[in-house]
């Protein structure tokens, strides 16, 4: 007979015939076995610098306070927009992360983080050296006046990474949106490679505090609302609407903005019509922000990459895809004794 059975439930398989890691199978589905059914189980149950899996469902796998280094890692988002992605196209979806004490080294990525209330953020970091990777990343509150955050850091920190993610806040009043949220300064942290999706009149970046330690590379972002920043360097973004409120210090070349919120000099293109920027600039979901044929973005970035999430040599990943094999296809052919089970694996690399 023919069994289908999911995608990390084979990266399982290949793992534990091509290494001794230590990794833990998160599943809640009805009639699957799996080590853990939810993420704050998964947690506590781990050893730090072990590897968690979750796999998709229909149903959140709940919220988790992260006191240990792990890496996790989900089966990316949008999946049924594109082919041959995964075979189960049920994103792994979670209602909030927070990074305290002890968490740092922590690394997730391929994870759908949805926070809906009347006030709070789906990630809350106050650790230093986390990376947050290939995520969705949404918050929304249903309450006037209470901040709504996707990522809200609310310490001093350093060695954060905000790589390769779709971003996006929404609130019921304005400028009580944020996408991504400093509270104090960070310090070696690196923006890049996002696209962030707020209203005009919400924050997609803002910085609470000015501090002569604060060092943020801000770069080759996809940006919608507005940024407020101190003693960062800026280049290679593309803020398609939003103020920018330039604080001390701050370094800006080679962005793209589509009024006058980038000053006219060091590559800096200003009043830019971005429907000559990207394949489709009028719906909401990651593939269209590409860049279209002709676009004023193309190559002109520091050293003449391409400007946006989807430019260097390590852009944006539609989807969310973790840089692991795919597995968008799995028959095992069991046999009745103790025969040798032939498996045929159908798989994506991605990088």
């Amino acid at each position: 007979m023919k069994q289908k059975i999911t995608f990390l439930t084979a990266i399982i398989i290949i793992i534990a015939m091509t290494g001794n890691a230590t990794v833990w199978r998160v599943n809640n589905r009805a009639n699957v076995s799996a080590d853990f059914t939810t993420l704050s189980q998964a947690i506590n149950g781990a050893s730090a610098n072990d590897t968690i899996y979750i796999e998709g469902s229909p149903v959140s796998y709940g919220g988790g306070n992260f006191s240990k280094p792990l890496t996790v890692i989900g089966t990316g988002y949008w999946l049924n927009e594109h082919d041959s992605l995964q075979a189960y196209q049920e994103t792994s979806k979670v209602t909030g992360l927070s990074f305290s004490s002890n968490s740092q080294g922590c690394v997730v990525e391929g994870l759908y983080i949805s926070f809906v209330s009347y006030y709070g953020s789906a990630i809350s970091i106050t650790a230093n050296n986390i990376t947050l990777r290939r995520n969705h990343i949404s918050a929304s509150n249903w309450y006037a006046n209470y901040y709504a955050k996707a990522i809200d850091i609310s310490s001093t920190v350093s060695s954060v990474t905000i790589e390769q993610n779709w971003i996006e806040a929404n609130a019921v009043s304005d400028n009580y949106a944020m996408g991504i949220s400093f509270n104090q300064y960070p310090v070696n942290s690196i923006i890049r490679n996002n696209i962030i999706q707020c209203d005009t009149n919400d924050w997609a970046i803002y910085m609470n505090v000015e501090n002569e330690a604060s060092s943020l590379i801000v770069t080759n972002n996809v940006i919608r609302g507005k940024i407020r920043t101190f003693h960062s360097s800026q280049y290679n973004n593309i803020l398609v609407y939003g103020t920018y409120t330039a604080g001390t210090d701050d370094l800006n070349s080679n962005n793209i903005c589509n009024a006058t919120q980038y000053p006219n000099e060091n590559g800096n293109q200003q009043n830019v019509d971005m429907s000559t920027v990207f394949v489709n600039d009028t719906l909401a979901i990651d593939y269209f922000n590409m860049l279209k044929t002709g676009s004023p973005a193309i190559g002109a970035g520091v050293l003449g990459v391409d400007c946006g999430a989807y430019g260097t040599n390590d852009p944006y990943i539609t989807s969310g895809m973790p840089p692991i094999p795919a597995i968008f296809d799995l028959e095992m052919n069991q046999t009745i004794g103790t025969a040798t089970i032939p498996v045929t694996i159908k798989a994506m690399s991605h990088k």
